[in-house]
């Protein structure tokens, strides 16, 4: 006759102890690689949304004369309307300022250099700043005044801070013999 093994029960428990760590190692190493993946994809559509961007705006240089700024009437080779569609994780996309110069998630207005830069970081990830050629490229907010777009007081740079679908008009324009690059939100005014 065949002898039971006791000691076979006894490694039942820290068997299972074992297999319940290596499955928990498991699921936390799979979260952590989805949240690298979803920062990343992010990233990637801010930097493809990017690129159309700017050969539109490299288009609109090209090919537009800047309307003096306080002119009602609007030449449409002047003006780019673009629809970015941005990630639900993002922190900011800003153009032409850096919006948390100090790294502490407390964002600023302003104008940072001479407004040719687009920054933006998602949750999760680091700041990106993505200059652009300063003679051609200086965007500023835009105000709507008199049935007019105007450059925003001293000039600002422009602060998108949510996600989702967002309609902006990027307009070339001229005050006091410079260019600049306005850009408002037209969501409000369809």
């Amino acid at each position: 006759m065949k002898k039971m093994d006791s000691s076979a029960a006894e490694m039942i428990p820290i068997r299972l102890t074992i297999s319940i760590a290596i499955v928990a190692a498991i699921v936390v190493m799979a979260a952590i690689g989805y949240n690298f993946f979803s920062i990343a994809n992010a990233e990637n559509q801010i930097e493809n949304e990017f690129r159309t961007l700017q050969s539109s705006l490299y288009s609109m240089i090209g090919s537009g004369v800047a309307r003096n700024v306080y002119e009602i009437n609007v030449n449409e080779e002047t003006k780019r309307v673009q629809t970015l569609n941005l990630p639900g994780n993002l922190v900011y996309l800003a153009f032409g300022v850096d919006p948390d110069p100090h790294n502490n998630g407390v964002l600023s207005t302003g104008l940072t250099e001479n407004g040719s830069m687009i920054c933006y970081q998602v949750s999760g990830g680091g700041k990106h700043i993505l200059w652009l050629p300063g003679d051609q490229m200086q965007f500023r907010e835009g105000i709507f005044t008199d049935d007019k777009w105007v450059i925003n007081g001293d000039g600002q740079g422009f602060i998108l801070t949510q996600g989702g679908t967002t309609v902006l008009t990027f307009e070339l324009v001229q005050q006091n013999s410079k260019v600049y690059i306005l850009i408002h939100s037209t969501d409000t005014f369809n």
